[in-house]
């Protein structure tokens, strides 16, 4: 019995690129003014231009990725014959993702203005909600910052290492 294909075809990564990329333009033309919408007070519209900024960015990635690069790896890695400027559009794509998202998790964790947070647990036949307290919620996001920001750092450098590696004609393995 063969195994089922796991990758997106072409098509398929072009709609769910797009569907993506839908779901960020609400946002950054709320965030740019475009869109007249009620913000919270203190809300700040960088804030809604990074996270719809990191969808679309994300869109970008999968087109690039599955219907231009052609990733059929199982882990959705591109195949050693891509070429060097889809590697490094992935590779530009994906920083600038995890950059975004760092940039959103310092600024919940520690940007000016008051934070409201609340927790939740689900679980079958229960549920319950309870509000935390601001200094729980910015720790739980700081500790998320630092993560992320390591991943983002680590992510660099390896990339880095990856493209040039590449370029050079050599392994594209860590």
């Amino acid at each position: 019995m063969s195994e089922p294909n796991s990758s997106l075809s072409p098509r398929g990564a072009v709609v769910f690129g797009i569907i993506a990329m839908l779901c960020g333009v609400y946002p950054v033309l709320a965030g740019l003014g475009v869109v007249h919408v009620h913000p919270a007070p203190g809300a700040q519209p960088w804030v809604a231009v990074a996270a719809g900024s990191a969808f679309i960015l994300a869109g970008l990635a999968i087109i690039n990725g599955y219907a231009i690069g052609g990733a059929s790896q199982a882990d959705g890695s591109l195949p050693d014959s891509a070429p060097l400027f889809v590697r490094v559009t992935q590779y530009v794509l994906g920083i600038g993702i995890l950059g975004l998202m760092f940039a959103l998790f310092a600024w919940v964790a520690f940007g000016p203005g008051e934070r409201q947070f609340s927790s939740s647990i689900s679980l079958p036949f229960w549920s319950g909600s309870d509000h935390s307290s601001e200094r729980s919620g910015r720790i739980a996001f700081g500790i998320g910052a630092g993560f992320m920001g390591l991943f983002l750092v680590v992510s660099v450098v390896s990339g880095a290492r990856r493209l040039w590696r590449g370029g050079r004609g050599g392994s594209q393995v860590d």
